[in-house]
């Protein structure tokens, strides 16, 4: 039997064995908090996941999706983790495809952010500037000298609206006519008109001075690099069947109707770096934020391409500034571009932030047109996923 003395030492070590465990599971339950307890693994990108259980921004955003019948995907990002992920309603109906991190979508104009950095790349290589007339590209233009590059990228060129080609072209086809239907009104330069051909005249001189296709340019510039899975263009839809989403109208009544969106070859043919690539939400935001962060371009260049210089447009190559577009959220915590695509029932809308590292991405392939291109769908989420503290 053990002694009196002996059963108060065990008694006092048992004691003194059971506060450190307490203080342990304290200190880790405050280490907890200031690390989150939404740590997710940095992991893939098209899976389908959500670490932000409970928290505000996901009632938030339940009660969004509840509320617009969105059908698509939706993608939250925050210190560069991907913290929630989830498909609404079909990709493809009539082939059983559910909505989810894997499906692709067309992007639209968003496309035209990834052109504009192709362009500052073919600058820095080809030793030219933003500031460049259009002119030494284009001396066919009328009045080409008096805009410089950078008015394309800001939509600032002045440049009117061009009738649509009315027969099959291919690229070269497509851009001659272009070249030979383009408008400028002096009276409009300086100020923001948005024109899709400004970037349809961008991708020529990125075919031009790299003496290949703007294809095989985007190919070995940003998805090779990046080593993106889901992203290609409208040539090769055929290959990625699997993973392609439909476009749907969409009827506010019948919000599960499904009515097939028909797509006409000739909508795909005018869309030369201005909208003819599809891509998953997962490879988009890894796209943006490598642009963000310099991945592609130095911090100089990258730096440029976002100024929107002389122009002082807010609508600066491919993306909008958040603080010139959605003056509430004003705070640097806040401070970054938002972007948006649609077409062809499609409709992707989101914002990122100016290191990259958080974003909001929803994109729609039932596109609802009166509330999903409105900042009502993104901003709020975007903000809520920032201000949220149980979120990191």
């Amino acid at each position: 039997m053990l002694s009196s003395r002996e059963s108060k030492r065990n008694l006092i070590r048992v004691l003194i064995i059971l506060i450190a465990l307490i203080s342990g599971i304290q200190l880790a339950t405050s280490s907890g908090r200031a690390m989150n307890i939404y740590q997710p693994p940095l992991g893939s990108f098209d899976q389908n996941v959500n670490y932000i259980q409970g928290t505000k921004t996901e009632k938030e955003l339940t009660q969004l999706m509840k509320n617009r019948h969105f059908i698509g995907t939706v993608t939250l990002v925050k210190n560069n983790h991907l913290v929630y992920q989830q498909g609404f309603g079909y990709a493809n109906q009539s082939q059983g495809l559910m909505n989810s991190g894997k499906v692709t979508y067309q992007i639209a104009s968003i496309q035209k952010s990834m052109t504009a950095v192709l362009l500052m790349k073919t600058a820095a290589e080809k030793h030219f500037s933003l500031d460049t007339p259009v002119s030494k590209f284009y001396p066919q233009i009328q009045g080409a000298n008096l805009i410089t590059l950078r008015n394309l990228l800001t939509m600032t060129s002045g440049i009117t609206d061009q009738q649509p080609i009315k027969k099959p072209a291919n690229d070269k086809q497509f851009l001659q006519y272009t070249v030979s239907q383009v408008k400028i009104n002096p009276q409009m330069i300086g100020k923001l008109h948005y024109q899709p051909v400004n970037f349809v005249l961008l991708a020529g001189i990125i075919q031009r001075e790299n003496h290949m296709s703007y294809y095989k340019y985007f190919e070995k510039n940003i998805i090779k690099p990046l080593g993106l899975r889901y992203s290609y263009f409208y040539q090769n839809m055929n290959k990625y069947r699997t993973v392609q989403a439909q476009g749907y109208h969409f009827n506010p009544h019948r919000p599960t109707a499904y009515v097939p969106f028909k797509e006409k070859r000739a909508g795909y043919d005018e869309q030369l770096g201005t909208g003819n690539l599809y891509m998953s939400n997962g490879d988009l935001y890894q796209t943006l934020r490598a642009f963000m962060n310099s991945s592609i371009l130095t911090p100089q260049q990258t730096s440029a391409l976002y100024s929107p210089g002389k122009t002082r447009s807010k609508y600066l190559s491919g993306v909008y500034s958040i603080q010139q577009t959605v003056p509430q959220l004003f705070g640097q915590q806040y401070a970054g571009y938002h972007f948006h695509g649609t077409e062809f029932g499609f409709d992707t809308i989101g914002d990122i932030s100016k290191n990259g590292a958080d974003a909001v991405i929803f994109t729609s392939n039932a596109a609802n047109y009166g509330a999903n291109n409105n900042y009502s769908l993104d901003i709020p989420i975007y903000k809520q996923l920032i201000d949220d503290s149980q979120i990191f």
